[in-house]
């Protein structure tokens, strides 16, 4: 699909080499500009081959004349470049989206960041766990393991939208554009049904304490029920798990602990599979709890294969598979 599109990509970690790798597997030319001391990510091993697989990779100091001339060679005929420095770097280095425009006014320049480049915390370092405690995610998930790097992902790919986007554009204008994303904002925006709820005081489902949107232990693991906002998928669930609730799913959120306790004490003594034939047979969205570390078994459950090998700088690197070609 981006076929003769190239990109420069000049960043660590997750944000930006995730998002040049998503326009990777879309058919783009991605080149990774490292600098001579490598990407930080190298020392997570096979990971490194998540962000980076697909990509022609090059050792460039941008702090040294000639290899800034080597990058602005690069550059000058490129589609986009994405970088991922705190704001302020880019322009200390000579690399910033005025500089670039001057060799290449068509070019499409994305900054991620942490908080973007005009908020007053712009200057700070922060991770992902920084981003989602100070965004008030994590009062949100109940302060669970924090270790999935959402706001990352999400800047990621929006970041990789607007590049689609901007690229679009360029088509009928001929003018590229400058791109500024937060992953602050990223991670917030990500959340509607959240902080539209909170935002307005509205209670629904999906905020509240929900017993029927949470995870129970069965005699030999764990499976998740998932009703939202379905009467008939309560009243389903009640029929089949013999539970003398006549009042409506709204009430059950009042009632939490009640039902929670009546739901454990069914669950406790039956088996995951006897369970989920009962429940997914009524037609309840409830599925069993599984482990990445088992991910044939994973395979197995979903019906289609998962990982794919690949090639990676001399070496065969299992991957997650794209869903997209």
């Amino acid at each position: 699909m981006l076929r003769g599109i190239k990109v420069v990509e000049m960043a660590p970690f997750y944000p930006a080499p995730f998002c040049a790798r998503l326009l990777s597997l879309l058919g783009a030319e991605v080149i990774k500009i490292e600098p001579p001391t490598g990407d930080p990510t190298r020392t997570f091993g096979e990971v490194f081959a998540s962000f980076n697989a697909g990509k022609k990779i090059i050792k460039l100091d941008l702090k040294s004349d000639d290899d800034r001339s080597k990058f602005f060679e690069i550059v000058k005929d490129a589609d986009v470049l994405i970088e991922g420095y705190r704001p302020g770097v880019a322009k200390r280095l000579g690399i910033d989206y005025e500089s670039v425009k001057r060799v290449n006014p068509k070019i499409i320049y994305c900054s991620i960041s942490a908080f973007g480049q005009k908020s007053k915390l712009k200057d700070l370092p922060a991770h992902d766990l920084n981003i989602l405690g100070l965004a008030g995610i994590l009062e949100i998930s109940g302060f669970r393991d924090p270790n999935v790097q959402f706001s990352d992902f999400a800047s990621a790919v929006y970041a990789a939208l607007l590049i689609l986007a901007a690229l679009f554009e360029r088509e009928k204008t001929g003018v590229g554009r400058f791109i500024d994303v937060s992953m602050f904002h990223s991670a917030l925006f990500s959340i509607p049904i959240h902080s539209t709820s909170i935002l307005n005081r509205v209670a629904v489902s999906g905020i509240v304490k929900n017993p029927v949107y949470d995870i129970y232990k069965t005699s030999d693991g764990y499976i998740t029920i998932g009703i939202v906002a379905e009467e008939h998928f309560w009243r389903s669930l009640c029929r089949e798990l013999e539970l003398d609730f006549d009042f409506s799913l709204s009430e059950s959120f009042k009632r939490y602990d009640e039902v929670k306790k009546a739901i454990e004490n069914k669950l406790k003594d039956m088996t995951t599979k006897d369970i989920l034939d009962k429940l997914q047979k009524a037609g309840i969205p409830a599925f069993e709890v599984l482990s990445l570390k088992d991910i044939k078994r994973i395979e197995d459950v979903i019906g289609e294969e998962l990982v794919e090998e690949v090639e990676f700088e001399g070496k065969k690197v299992k991957l997650i598979k794209p869903f997209f070609k």
